[in-house]
């Protein structure tokens, strides 16, 4: 039977009579002559354009060779007090991967970039047409786009001369500049601006800035799986971002490893090791219930770095060069910064504040979630520490939060952040007092109810214990005692000795140090650094003490443009009988015997001769959540500052715990914040001889008989039940400031 002849009889007489040749001819005829118009426009435009395009290309080609007013600018250097380079600080953001290290250095993120976005790369001049037919058949049969048929040179076009606008027109015109490229630029040369210039999501550009952010590594040292994430971020860095969506980025990981393996990049075993190591390495869960990203891009980088092993030191390195070196200078980059960090410390203090917020961050989220509320409120937990050698005001080690983001420094938690320090403060109050002999270390005080014009401060475990040694009173952080003193004191007094302590002038002092009796409690507002110095001057038997942390400033010809000076002159604050009197009633707070509030870590030190093995003394301060922030976040139980002050002969540090917001965490300054201390301690100092200085003219303090009441319950770092979730568990109505508000744990 003859088909057509049968088609034809039943065609309807009105459809037989339509000419179907003459319209696909003339149809065809009109796409072509279109087609050839948009061609023929974009080719007028391209080559209007092509005198700049070629001026641009060969800057680029000078940019990558190093050559003429493009080359890239040398580093500044950040350096710690042994000379290791801490901080390398670009004045001009942006990848700077040089055609050196491209030819000899990428190793595995070479391979990958081939394979996954261009296997012809090196056989094609500019356009891959393989590559677009092969991309074609397999988006089809995964009826999904899963790869993409523009070259390597022509992406790099796109991202050099395009507005990424998904038309015919920027396509062709992509294709005429990728021809262009190629016709001036070696292989070498097309992937390395390849590779510093491409989007990487998170506000990165290039390969090496989403190396340090995500890995933080150059990109030259990337392992096969890491590399392959990174490759798998080009075609959509928002989709395919570990910290978006682990699983899919994993899956597109796997995806360029399969093209490594295609191509004979990477065997099996290989591809199996490498991942197996980078799951471990990173931490990394793809479950379905719980899938994050664990280690990668968690601690963040900043694009004005491209190494920041101490990121809060390194900001306050570039804020200082910037107010003490003409502009024009630090442009042209190689100066030399020399700093007074301690590698070793840096790193312990980094690794210390980091494990302890992880777990505090995961108590939040959990809480979050019980309460109805946003579990994303645990990544605005952080924490500072910072440490300083006494007498020389060397800042040893300085960090200043969690994670590294763009817009908001480290440096500012340290340097700007005002919160009340809670009852970290009564150290200095205790040593002031004795200075102005309203005490003395072995004095007897009584823990009472009191009454100063309606003011009646509690203590934190719920009671009065009556008469106690002082250093008892200092161990167990007793509020009452400590308002009783600042009343026989005087508050004006005190702020003027904090004032003159801080160099802060009268005004700022009247505005941040207002609460009255409260005060004796920490209600005045402290930056982190201004706790240092206020403990850095006890431990400096009583001497005025600025921090330092740069010390020198050179160019790139070794010509000293900064440096800093000498200060021998000693401005006393307080007499060196007060402040090692204060310190000697601080080693009560983490003693066991005395039952200090972090006696936890006098414990610890008993039970295990080679923790802390030296003298050791402290003062912690818990700031409780005022009413209204617990109205904001109802069902968040815990506190909103947890400080530490950890003394050692010789150096003194300061940790603070807290959310950027205020949210209620569970935690303490003796546990949390503690811990913190505690943990960087006994990994930092090794054999410290020194000791405290003695106090001199000690009696025996009169034996005092304690009234038998509740034992104060034991602390620890990993049990808070012993802090007060909120103030309704004293007295007051917790929301007038300077009154039964102000209620601090210890």
């Amino acid at each position: 039977m003859n088909y057509l002849m049968l088609i034809k009889e039943r065609t309807p007489s009105v459809l037989r009579k339509i000419p179907f040749k003459a319209i696909l001819l003339w149809g065809s005829l009109s796409v072509i002559a279109l087609v050839t118009i948009l061609v023929s426009a974009v080719a007028v435009d391209f080559l209007g354009d092509r005198e700049g395009l070629v001026q641009a290309l060969n800057r680029e080609k000078q940019w990558l060779q190093g050559i003429g007013q493009e080359k890239p600018r040398p580093p500044i250097l950040i350096l710690a007090r042994n000379g290791e380079v801490i901080g390398e600080f670009v004045p001009v953001r942006g990848s700077r991967i040089s055609l050196e290290s491209c030819k000899a250095d990428m190793g595995w993120l070479k391979k990958a970039v081939v394979s996954a976005e261009d296997r012809e790369f090196y056989d094609h001049s500019g356009i891959s047409l393989r590559g677009i037919a092969r991309a074609m058949i397999n988006n089809i049969l995964a009826f999904s786009v899963r790869e993409g048929g523009g070259s390597i040179t022509q992406q790099l076009a796109r991202n050099l001369f395009t507005d990424h606008s998904p038309t015919l027109y920027r396509k062709i015109y992509e294709t005429f500049a990728a021809f262009q490229i190629e016709s001036m630029m070696e292989k070498e040369e097309i992937l390395c601006l390849y590779l510093n210039r491409i989007y990487m999501g998170e506000g990165r550009v290039g390969a090496e800035e989403a190396s340090w952010f995500y890995f933080r590594k150059p990109p030259q040292n990337l392992d096969a799986a890491e590399a392959a994430m990174i490759v798998g971020l080009f075609p959509s860095p928002v989709r395919y971002s570990p910290l978006n969506d682990i699983v899919l980025s994993t899956k597109k990981q796997n995806l360029v490893l399969d093209a490594m393996q295609e191509q004979g990049e990477i065997t099996e075993e290989e591809r199996k090791k490498a991942m197996d190591a980078f799951s471990r390495r990173y931490e990394l869960s793809l479950d379905e219930k719980n899938p994050h990203s664990g280690l990668i891009g968690a601690y963040g980088a900043s694009r004005d770095f491209r190494r920041n092993d101490a990121p809060a030191a390194n900001e306050a390195a570039k804020s200082f060069l910037y107010e003490n070196v003409p502009e024009e200078i630090i442009s042209q980059g190689g100066l030399k910064v020399y700093t007074t960090i301690d590698i070793n410390k840096q790193r312990q203090a980094l690794r210390a504040v980091r494990n302890t917020v992880d777990g505090v961050r995961d108590q939040v989220e959990q809480n979050a979630v019980k309460a109805g509320l946003e579990a994303r409120l645990g990544n605005g937990i952080n924490g500072v520490s910072i440490s300083m050698s006494v007498p020389g005001g060397e800042i040893t080690a300085m960090v200043g939060g969690y994670s590294v983001k763009e817009g908001w420094t480290q440096a500012k938690r340290i340097y700007d952040m005002k919160r009340q320090p809670g009852s970290a403060l009564k150290g200095f109050l205790y040593a002031v007092a004795m200075d102005r002999d309203v005490l003395k270390p072995d004095s007897t005080v009584v823990d009472r109810r009191l009454n100063y014009d309606g003011y009646s401060p509690g203590n934190w475990y719920g009671h009065y214990k009556g008469e106690m040694p002082l250093r008892k009173a200092v161990a167990l952080s007793v509020n009452t005692v400590a308002v009783s003193t600042l009343h026989d004191l005087g508050v004006s007094y005190f702020r003027d000795r904090l004032t003159q302590a801080l160099e802060l002038s009268y005004h700022d002092a009247s505005d941040r140090f207002q609460g009255g009796l409260s005060l004796a409690l920490g209600t005045g507002e402290l930056t982190p650094m201004e706790l240092l110095r206020l403990y850095g001057m006890i431990l400096n038997q009583g001497n005025l003490i600025r921090p330092k942390l740069i010390t020198k400033i050179e160019d790139a010809q070794g010509t000293v443009q900064w440096e800093a000076y000498s200060d021998s002159e000693k401005v006393s604050v307080l007499s060196p009988e007060a402040a090692a009197a204060a310190i000697w009633l601080m080693q009560a707070v983490v003693d066991e015997v005395e039952q200090g509030t972090a006696g936890w870590i006098g414990k610890r030190k008993q039970k295990d001769k080679n923790f802390l093995p030296f003298p050791i003394a402290g003062k912690s301060g818990t700031v409780q959540t005022p009413a209204s922030t617990r109205r904001k976040y109802p069902g968040m139980p815990g506190s909103r500052d947890a400080w530490f002050v950890g003394l050692v002969p010789g150096e003194v540090t300061v940790v603070w715990v807290g959310h950027d917001d205020g949210v209620p965490f569970p935690g303490g300054g003796s546990s949390t914040a503690g811990g913190i201390w505690a943990d960087y301690a006994g990994n930092a100092y090794n054999g410290i001889k020194a000791r405290f200085p003695d106090v001199p003219n000690m009696e025996d303090p009169e034996t005092v008989a304690e009234p038998e009441e509740t034992p104060v319950p034991f602390m620890n770092p990993h049990d808070e039940s012993h802090l007060p979730d909120s103030p309704e568990r004293l007295e007051g109505d917790g929301e007038t400031p300077g009154r039964a508000d102000h209620f601090f744990t210890p």
